[in-house]
């Protein structure tokens, strides 16, 4: 079989998925995982760039909230409450000190983790899916066959939520996100049910919020690769994908909404 480029496997994830992963049956090589998070780990590290001074806008903001809401409770005692202050003290410190220096190394390094991060986030769901395909389909997958699976398909979207990403962490994801975030001045930037609502006050909206179009996408797209790895059909393998990926869902929006009750 000819060997398929790279940049032939990208075109077939965004508008072939029947195709992209035809390649896995040649097997694989380390470079079938590692060029898909270069890509990604880039676009985390480079797009957020344009909308910088929106997100330390954010970050002072939620800050302020904080103090007020803190400062504003006569229960909390006055020991607490020099803790909290030293701690805000700091908080925006290392704002301005970002916004002041952004080149310093101090504050470059972050960049540097960008990959181990992504690689840990995609490694854990890859696990994830090991346990339902090995032990739920009598196949026998590798974890690097699967893990290429869930690294490409970080190209078109993903949930940014382990890495503080609240756009996500997705190449096409971002790239269509960066200048609405920029026009908006918000880094909220979800394309989901939740833009039906005027406040995302509940937990079955936070749900809804999370099912961005993008990350759908992107488990739709994984779900041919896993299908074709445990050899059956596309139907199944996007539902075999899908239920631990809401399962995953359900529990980051507990906590999204649990941090919201708390920070209110």
């Amino acid at each position: 079989m000819e060997q398929t480029s790279f940049l032939q496997r990208i075109v077939d994830l965004v508008f072939t998925p029947s195709k992209a992963f035809n390649f896995l049956s040649d097997g694989i090589s380390y470079k079938d995982w590692l060029y898909p998070m270069i890509i990604v780990s880039l676009g985390i590290i480079i797009l957020p760039l344009f909308f910088r001074d929106v997100s330390y806008d954010e970050a002072e903001k939620k800050i302020k909230l904080t103090e007020e809401r803190i400062m504003s409770n006569p229960d909390i005692p006055e020991d607490r409450l020099a803790t909290f202050e030293e701690r805000m003290a700091d908080a925006k410190e290392k704002i301005r000190d970002s916004k002041e220096n952004p080149l310093a190394l101090r504050n470059l390094w972050g960049y540097l983790l960008v990959p181990a991060m992504l690689f840990l986030q995609a490694a854990f769901f890859t696990l994830v899916l090991l346990m339902v395909g090995n032990f739920g389909m009598g196949e026998k997958i590798k974890f690097f066959q699967l893990f290429t699976v869930v690294m490409s398909t970080y190209i078109i979207g993903g949930s940014g939520f382990f890495m503080n990403m609240m756009p996500g962490v997705g190449t096409i994801e971002m790239l269509v996100k960066t200048p609405l975030i920029v026009m908006r001045e918000s880094t909220d930037m979800l394309f989901s049910p939740g833009l039906i609502f005027d406040n995302i006050d509940s937990y079955f909206k936070q749900f809804l919020n999370q099912l961005d179009l993008f990350r759908i996408w992107g488990v739709a797209v994984m779900g041919f690769g896993f299908a074709k790895l445990y050899n059956k059909s596309t139907a199944t393998g996007i539902v075999a994908v899908s239920i631990p990926w809401l399962i995953l869902v359900a529990i980051g929006a507990a906590l999204i909404n649990a941090n919201n009750m708390l920070a209110a």
